[in-house]
């Protein structure tokens, strides 16, 4: 009784640990997401252009609309117009590091103007653990899973 006991925990427990990361990784990504709306919303309405936020503002603005489980600091902002909705890249960035293990990437912070098409987007590297049987999360090397919230708008009619 006690072997077959054995046998099954180790399973269950494996099983109950992976849906509890599962569980936080997909929380953290729907919080991210509330706070591209929230910020998104703040472009949307001219009220960004008019405080004449920078991206360190707007950073801190998007984090606040969101649950205390972000490090703002590490919060990534990337706020971008374009000409129409087709040229528009969702796609997942193409990240890249210096030898330090720091991003390099140089993202844009553009709050556009009064019907502007705009694309928002947050980004964090959020830390996972190497799950029972080998369950990896990471897309994004080094134990990290890349989160994006993503809002793609156009502004609405203000005054600048």
């Amino acid at each position: 009784m006690a072997v077959e006991f054995a046998i099954c925990a180790s399973a269950f427990f494996a099983l109950l640990i992976a849906c509890a990361q599962t569980v936080l990784i997909f929380f953290a990504q729907q919080a991210l997401q509330t706070g591209a709306e929230a910020g998104a919303r703040y472009i949307m309405t001219g009220q960004a252009k008019q405080a004449a936020m920078s991206a360190a503002q707007f950073r801190t603005y998007a984090c606040g609309q969101m649950p205390r489980i972000f490090d703002c600091n590490n919060l990534i902002v990337d706020v971008r117009t374009a000409t129409d909705f087709s040229n528009i890249d969702t796609d997942t960035p193409g990240i890249t590091y210096n030898p330090d293990g720091t991003v390099s990437n140089a993202w844009q912070f553009n709050s556009g103007g009064s019907q502007s098409i705009m694309i928002v987007r947050l980004m964090y590297f959020w830390n996972v653990q190497l799950g029972p049987l080998s369950l990896d999360f990471s897309n994004a090397g080094r134990g990290k899973r890349l989160l994006i919230g993503t809002m793609v708008f156009k502004s609405e009619p203000y005054r600048s």
